[in-house]
């Protein structure tokens, strides 16, 4: 029990060690800034939180397993639920959705917009060692003969409030990329009223 208990601990510790190491790989307000390397700063947050989604994939493939090995055939159903789920938000953080492109081309963004979008970055990559956290605690349950239904219904959950974060950060680019668009149209219309008002005041 004390050797179960101790590498429980060490594998809390190593999640800890990991989470901390990946949001510190997170883009900066610096690179979003800089429109050449915004289009990449925002690939590589998708790619690094997919990889590690992949990961916890591959985690509860290992928990199913696991059950078929103590015969809970009855109890896959559920947990493949969580399984196609966690492939459905890789799927989607892979793919950049529509009204992505104006916030790529946009010269400049507004820091307190930048900050915004900062923040929406480190939800999101919270989420992932959130889920692996949620792993744990089913897969400890799991091995030690106890009931892993809470832990199960916790990870769903966890998965869901990711699946909305993602919903949030995508709202504020296109809310940014709309309002560049409304300022550029704004400067554009300015222009050409003074351009007017100098030919007819020479």
């Amino acid at each position: 029990m004390k050797e179960f208990t101790q590498k429980v601990a060490g594998k809390a510790q190593q999640g800890l060690d990991a989470a901390t190491s990946f949001l510190s790989d997170l883009p900066v307000i610096g690179d979003y800034q800089d429109k050449e390397r915004r289009r990449e700063a925002d690939r590589r947050l998708r790619e690094s939180i997919a990889l590690a989604l992949e990961a916890s994939r591959k985690r509860i493939v290992e928990i199913e397993r696991l059950l078929l090995n103590k015969g809970k055939l009855t109890d896959l159903p559920y947990v493949d639920v969580a399984a196609n789920r966690l492939q459905t938000l890789i799927d989607r953080i892979r793919t950049a959705p529509s009204g992505y492109a104006g916030f790529f081309d946009m010269e400049t963004i507004r820091e307190p917009e930048l900050e915004k979008l900062h923040q929406f970055d480190q939800g999101v990559a919270a989420a992932a060692p959130e889920i692996d956290a949620r792993i744990d605690a089913m897969e400890q349950a799991i091995r030690a003969g106890e009931d892993y239904s809470q832990s199960l219904v916790d990870l769903i959950n966890e998965l869901d409030d990711l699946g909305e974060r993602l919903d949030h950060r995508k709202e504020a680019i296109r809310a940014m990329t709309a309002d560049a668009a409304a300022l550029i149209s704004e400067q554009s219309s300015l222009e050409t009223d003074h351009e007017a008002s100098s030919h007819h005041n020479p």
